[in-house]
């Protein structure tokens, strides 16, 4: 499928074991799922690498390619949000309030990300789907503003996905072009069972705000 952009976003906690959204206070909203929309004024860009095995190896015998394997998966995200709450950064990142601020802790806690990219050609749209991982915060740059310009700086965050209990695997991929595709609400329930879907789209409005 030919896809364009981004369309839509979200991130969220998950339980100690791995297997449901946190909710309310012990996650990012009152449904669990965090969508990254003009609240956060979107999202710049979602890199997508380790899909597939790093490389193909080959085993050779008898002076000819008798076999080849790919690498372990190891899906990373890179994104880039436009201007995310500092509470809602914390805690995908793992950081805790000590006094009036903020420091990391020593774990981190599991998370999830889906991205939504539109078919250029269609209606149809492609989720990018990782039901548990891992978020690092990403290096800051701040240069100066000039008598002509300012220099906004967006927040960088790495996702890198581990294997999922309820899908028992890295990652699924959702085309809406697909005859069993059945809503954004069946994919939430498939990948987080305890989900419940709200009359309205999940979204950023009971989130937490910086």
């Amino acid at each position: 499928m030919l896809i364009h952009g981004i369309k839509k976003a979200w991130v969220g906690l998950k339980t100690a074991d791995g297997r449901s959204l946190a909710t309310g206070d012990s996650g990012l909203s009152q449904s669990g799922i965090y969508e990254l929309d003009h609240n956060v004024l979107g999202v710049a860009s979602a890199e997508l690498k380790g899909l597939d095995g790093s490389k193909l190896e080959k085993i050779s015998g008898n002076n000819t390619v008798q076999y080849s394997y790919a690498d372990p998966l190891n899906p990373q995200a890179t994104i880039s949000v436009n201007n995310m709450p500092m509470e809602v950064l914390a805690k995908l990142v793992g950081m805790e309030k000590k006094g009036t601020g903020w420091q990391m802790a020593d774990t981190k806690p599991t998370g999830f990300f889906i991205v939504q990219a539109p078919s250029m050609t269609t209606n149809d749209s492609v989720y990018f789907a990782f039901p548990s991982g891992n978020f690092l915060m990403g290096d800051k740059k701040l240069d100066t503003d000039t008598d002509t310009k300012k220099t906004p700086v967006t927040d960088q965050l790495t996702f890198a996905a581990i294997d999922d209990p309820n899908i028992n695997d890295l990652y699924r991929i959702y085309s809406t072009a697909d005859s069993d595709w059945k809503g954004e609400d069946t994919m939430f329930k498939e990948l987080f069972p305890n989900y419940t879907a709200s009359t309205s789209a999940p979204s950023t409005s009971a989130g937490p705000r910086a």
